[in-house]
């Protein structure tokens, strides 16, 4: 007979995630990995909707789940505080805005003890939406025009990566590198990750293991994330100038290259014309290759600003802050 799988903490930072919050819990207690050996921790940072009061009524429906208080509302505070009051030495970060599959848990566990030294495990996120904008998201986010070689998105085989969303692993891990950094809203993913594989051990994604990730509604709301998630990217890079890949840097030059080709334009120069419409028909052509390949031909109107959104914001985002940094740096005081 084979033992019991081991007893596992699982911590989910909320804000606002009334819409989401009582079908995630569900997903993770209602899978193949008993309760029994689960502690689910819901970790708040002062949600103004109903996040809490549907967060306490799981709490008394399921024994397994906690609600804790996070003042400084963002998810590496979060992130400590769950740390902290976590009852097993096995911990799961999972997002609130996420369905997991019933056998997420335990294909998590499974692949961290036999990936032995491994520093944490994740698998693959497939984003989901509910408006016709929201799919098209989902959509673009899910190619690798749209996202560049992030395998989260869709490895076939297991591998090490740089970094996996959320992700289990050992308290002891999370210890040794000094816990979540508190310094970084966004991105503390990647950054958490990178501390974990230069300090720790490999970060493995099990493409078994999966969820669906609900993805942003609407052009704004992803040009807002993604300008944050470029933003950040450079705090990370600053602190870890190793981290940096060819995916991330592909965004920032084709800002730079826009921004270029805009000055070249405006003092007469044609050739300034050439990257613009390059990028325009790039887009173009793959807006219609998915439009085909989904049989949605409405796509082929969305899709290339989602596009756009998804690579002028993260390059914008990143450029803002160098500058900004630069210039401060530079600024007598």
């Amino acid at each position: 007979m084979l033992p019991p799988l081991p007893q596992i903490s699982i911590i989910i930072p909320t804000l606002n995630e009334s819409a989401f919050i009582v079908e995630c819990v569900e997903s993770l207690l209602l899978g193949n990995y008993s309760t029994k050996r689960i502690e689910l921790l819901i970790i708040d940072g002062g949600s103004t909707d109903d996040t809490v009061a549907k967060a306490e009524d799981l709490s008394r429906r399921y024994q397994s789940v906690k609600v804790l208080r996070n003042p400084m509302k963002i998810v590496p505070a979060a992130m400590n505080i769950g740390v902290q009051a976590a009852s097993h030495d096995l911990l799961m970060w999972c997002g609130a805005h996420a369905i997991y599959d019933r056998d997420y848990v335990n294909l998590a566990v499974n692949t961290l003890l036999e990936e032995s030294g491994a520093a944490s495990v994740g698998g693959v996120i497939s984003p989901i939406a509910k408006t016709a904008t929201g799919k098209a998201i989902a959509i673009a986010t899910s190619s690798k025009f749209g996202i560049g070689n992030a395998q989260y998105r869709y490895a076939t085989t297991r591998q090490h990566v740089d970094t996996v969303f959320g992700g289990c692993f050992y308290k002891a891990s999370i210890h040794k590198i000094g816990g979540f950094n508190q310094g970084w809203v966004r991105n503390q993913d990647y950054e958490l990750n990178y501390r974990l594989r230069t300090q720790v051990g490999p970060i493995v994604l099990e493409p078994g293991i999966r969820c669906q990730y609900y993805c942003r509604e609407s052009i704004a709301q992803l040009s807002k994330q993604y300008f944050a998630y470029g933003f950040w990217r450079f705090n990370t890079l600053k602190a870890h100038p190793s981290s940096f890949s060819y995916r991330q840097a592909a965004p920032i030059l084709l800002c730079l290259g826009l921004l270029a080709s805009a000055a070249l334009i405006l003092s007469g120069f044609n050739i300034g014309l050439v990257l613009p419409l390059v990028y325009i028909l790039s887009s173009l052509a793959t807006s219609l290759h998915l439009a085909l390949k989904n049989s949605q031909l409405s796509l082929i109107l969305r899709l290339p600003a989602i596009f756009a959104a998804l690579h002028i914001s993260w390059g914008m985002g990143f450029i803002k802050n160098a500058l900004k940094t630069t210039i401060t740096r530079f600024t007598p005081r």
